[in-house]
């Protein structure tokens, strides 16, 4: 005999998947839902939400002179492994003949700090949709940051428009410097309003929104002088090139330290520590190189005690006799 239970419809209608009819999927109806969702947002939310997905739609796009330069540099790194099996296989974020690379140019590996920017920024996006109102110093601080992030987001899509071949030619490649160099402004704008309001948000708020704004803006200062030594290594003889790369890592390593010494900040100077160790471990060695390896050799040193300055900062910064 077979036995047939019967199931009960509560219990049926729990353990199976709910069914959407055609009308439930319309565009109709997912557009009025979508409306309605983003009507309840504050204008503060909206900025936010669409500044970091026009950002994201920005960097997407191909064709940027980076990703050009990204390839060179991989099929440059192969070659030189097929050549002799026994090196390692480095990857340099700029190709050493190619017309951009500098003397302040840092190893491939520094770029990986976006991927964890961009999660941080995602994170701090979800943490301003879902902020109630009067959600206390976290909404508030969240709300006062907004105007300069988004800015900020804006000056990164156009320097994406930027730094594309058309503004190869000289009298165009200073365009892109001068975006990011709006953009590190923008943070730092971004950085003070997170500094008003750090004392009384909560901690998760730092974790989602101090920690990437932080990092963006210590890395974007750091692009900022890696995009002026190229417009330097393009425009300038070497002699030129070489002070200002000096200026760079000197001036780098002592932003980092103020920074962080007047904030007590620590994100910011570990960001520039991250960069100038970068700096230096990439050595600055061109194919087309009229320098001796002398200069080359201090210029890494320089790099290093740069970064050696930022950590240090962040070290006192953290003492409990600076804090109080």
């Amino acid at each position: 005999r077979v036995l047939v239970r019967s199931v009960p419809a509560s219990r049926v209608a729990l353990s199976t998947p709910p069914v959407l009819t055609d009308a439930a999927c319309s565009p109709r109806r997912i557009a009025s839902a979508s409306a309605r969702a983003f009507a309840g947002l504050k204008p503060w939310q909206l900025v936010t939400a669409l500044a970091y997905g026009v950002n994201v739609l920005a960097v997407s796009v191909p064709g940027r002179i980076d990703g050009e330069m990204q390839r060179r540099a991989q099929a440059e790194a192969r070659a030189a492994k097929a050549k002799d099996e026994n090196a390692k296989e480095k990857t340099h974020a700029i190709p050493l003949d190619s017309e951009y690379r500098s003397l302040f140019t840092p190893a491939g590996w520094a770029f990986a700090i976006w991927g964890a920017i961009y999660a941080g920024e995602f994170a701090l996006v979800a943490h301003a949709l879902a902020s109630a109102s009067g959600g206390g110093a976290s909404e508030a601080a969240t709300r006062a940051v907004a105007p300069s992030w988004a800015l900020a987001c804006a000056f990164q899509a156009l320097w994406c428009a930027a730094f594309r071949p058309w503004a190869k030619a000289p009298r165009h490649f200073w365009v892109s410097s001068a975006l990011l160099v709006a953009e590190a402004v923008a943070l730092g704008s971004a950085h003070r309003a997170l500094r008003a309001a750090a004392s009384a948000a909560s901690k998760a708020w730092y974790w989602t929104t101090h920690v990437p704004l932080s990092m963006h803006f210590g890395w974007i200062s750091c692009a900022a002088l890696v995009n002026l030594n190229s417009h330097v290594a393009k425009m300038c003889a070497p002699d030129t090139q070489l002070a200002t790369a000096f200026l760079s890592a000197f001036g780098a390593g002592g932003l980092g330290a103020a920074v962080t010494l007047t904030t007590g900040d620590p994100v910011y100077a570990l960001v520039i520590a991250w960069a100038l160790t970068a700096v230096a471990s990439d050595g600055g060695k061109r194919t087309t190189e009229t320098l001796a390896d002398v200069p080359l050799k201090a210029l890494t040193k320089a790099a290093r005690w740069g970064a050696r300055a930022a950590l240090a900062s962040v070290v006192v910064s953290q003492m409990p006799a600076f804090a109080a």
